[in-house]
């Protein structure tokens, strides 16, 4: 669940800045999709439509509008909401800071996932101190150029 909820979020991220500031329809994704939702700078909350791959790096989709968002540079946060612990951060930048550095962006956030750490983490070992009940929050902040 890791790994695609970082794929997710970097993807999510990508199609968050294609907001007009509207309220956007979140129906199902269509195949091999899903649709994340993300609060904007600026355009309020939008909801996107990304690849499940866990490879996957491109633009994520607008739900509702016409535009893609293309991820520039995020930090993904997972956190014990049960005692409050920061767990892991990483932060991830295209073309190594370097990418994109003349176009503007916008920045965005959302929480990619909520569950208990039994289920975050697959049956897998837990972090130290992570009981199987504690609730564990995957959540992304991160910069995304918009094209309309």
């Amino acid at each position: 669940m890791q790994r695609r909820i970082l794929s997710t979020c970097t993807l999510g991220l990508a199609g968050l800045a294609l907001l007009s500031g509207q309220a956007f329809a979140s129906g199902p994704a269509p195949k091999g999709k899903e649709v994340v939702k993300l609060e904007c700078e600026g355009l309020g909350e939008v909801a996107v439509s990304v690849p499940r791959s866990e490879k996957s790096n491109g633009a994520g989709q607008i739900v509702g509008a016409k535009g893609h968002g293309i991820p520039v540079a995020f930090t993904f946060t997972v956190t014990d909401l049960t005692s409050g612990k920061v767990l892991f951060i990483e932060q991830t930048t295209s073309g190594g800071g370097h990418g994109h550095g003349n176009q503007p962006t916008t920045s965005c956030s959302g929480v990619a996932a909520e569950a208990p750490a039994s289920e975050f983490f697959e049956g897998g070992p837990l972090p130290p101190e992570v009981g199987p009940t504690d609730t564990i929050q995957a959540s992304v902040l991160g910069q995304v150029i918009v094209k309309l």
